[in-house]
């Protein structure tokens, strides 16, 4: 009989575990791997063996869910997150149970850490039976050479575009200090920063008005996946820069819905715009993501005084919780007034977070124009 465990992994693993989701991802250990895809989170250094919960049998791994926890501070308010990565199954150990044993490990690991919310990419079925679904808004402008022809012309582009390299200390102090300005602010240590900035094959850009810097960008292929202005009059000129130093036939620029500024700007240039969820999430206490990213959409959207009482039957346990709006205030705090709504799980993120949710078309007015709620997550900082 095998000698089965169930758990986290250790350093002396190391080699063995990227092996192992190596192989089941099909990546080669060489130009494809996951040290290279995502340094920030698989070198030797970052333990990544710990941060999973895995099942090795006879001494080799059968399967492996990674956890990797990040921070944010919204409007204010520290979120923790947890993102689910290389979810792996031996492909001859399929069928075993494997994979929802380890993510229910892994989801009551996150909830005892005090978790705020979860974040993960798959399919969604197939995550939606561990409480994630589809959620947050993501606007996507495709721009192409002949937008940025007609709209500008000769004129001159304003900024210059430099690509930041490891060794670039000021470059990426610059990064580092304009992303922490944000109402919305992902916490990222600076010794880890050029990681976090170069995984998924990803490039900083860094733009600057003479040596001044003005803003950055992070481009992954063709797409922009994170992009700031110190000022938001200088955002178009950033973009230009951008595509003129890019040297791309279009870039695609992936923005949240709370940089209205930026989407306003791009709306009569673009060639395409699509809106739609970038990310699955699970939230574990909606009392303080509900706050926080309700606070950050005030920041570019006016809100209208109202209150909803919501009961939430949510993974981590029952929320009773009073939403109110009144002039600049926003309280959610828990309640015993008897509740105008009660959802399930899945019904709540759908209900706050999604883009659509024919749900809300039933709410009040306020309701409608509080929601959804702007959840998010930097693809930088996804597993």
């Amino acid at each position: 009989m095998s000698d089965i465990f169930y758990g986290r992994g250790t350093h002396e693993q190391f080699d063995d575990y990227v092996d192992f989701i190596n192989y089941v991802f099909g990546f080669n250990g060489k130009d494809s791997d996951f040290t290279r895809l995502l340094p920030k989170l698989y070198r030797p250094e970052c333990d990544p063996a710990y941060h999973s919960f895995n099942v090795v049998a006879d001494g080799r791994f059968k399967a492996a869910v990674g956890v990797f926890p990040s921070e944010q501070t919204v409007c204010g308010i520290k979120l923790r997150c947890v993102g689910i990565g290389n979810v792996a199954v031996h492909p001859r150990a399929r069928g075993e149970g494997y994979m929802r044993r380890l993510m229910e490990m892994a989801i009551d690991d996150m909830i005892a850490g005090g978790a705020d919310f979860s974040a993960l990419g798959g399919r969604r079925q197939r995550y939606q039976y561990f409480g994630y679904d589809r959620a947050g808004t993501q606007y996507a402008f495709t721009v192409s050479a002949d937008n940025i022809r007609h709209c500008f012309g000769n004129s001159p582009i304003p900024f210059k575009a430099i690509p930041v390299r490891a060794d670039d200390a000021d470059a990426l102090d610059a990064i580092a200090a304009l992303s922490a300005e944000q109402p919305y602010a992902p916490i990222r240590p600076r010794e880890e920063l050029y990681h976090i900035l170069t995984s998924w094959r990803a490039h900083p850009w860094l733009v600057i008005d003479g040596g001044r810097p003005v803003g950055y960008a992070i481009i992954n292929g063709d797409n922009v996946t994170e992009i700031l202005a110190r000022r938001d009059e200088d955002f178009i000129g950033i973009v230009r820069a951008l595509y003129h130093a890019h040297r791309s036939s279009s870039l695609s620029i992936k923005l949240p819905a709370w940089q209205l500024a930026y989407i306003r700007a791009l709306e009569p240039i673009a060639e395409s715009i699509t809106v739609g969820a970038p990310e699955m999430f699970s939230v574990y206490c909606y009392r303080r993501v509900i706050e926080a990213f309700l606070r950050l959409k005030a920041t570019c959207t006016p809100l209208p005084d109202g209150e909803l009482t919501a009961l939430i039957h949510g993974r981590a346990g029952d929320e009773q919780l009073r939403i109110a709006v009144s002039g600049s205030a926003i309280t959610v705090e828990p309640t015993d007034a008897k509740p105008d709504i009660e959802l399930s799980h899945l019904e709540a993120m759908n209900y706050f977070f999604a883009p659509t949710c024919a749900a809300r078309l039933s709410a009040p007015m306020h309701v409608q124009l509080w929601l959804p709620i702007p959840i998010w997550l930097y693809h930088a900082d996804a597993v």
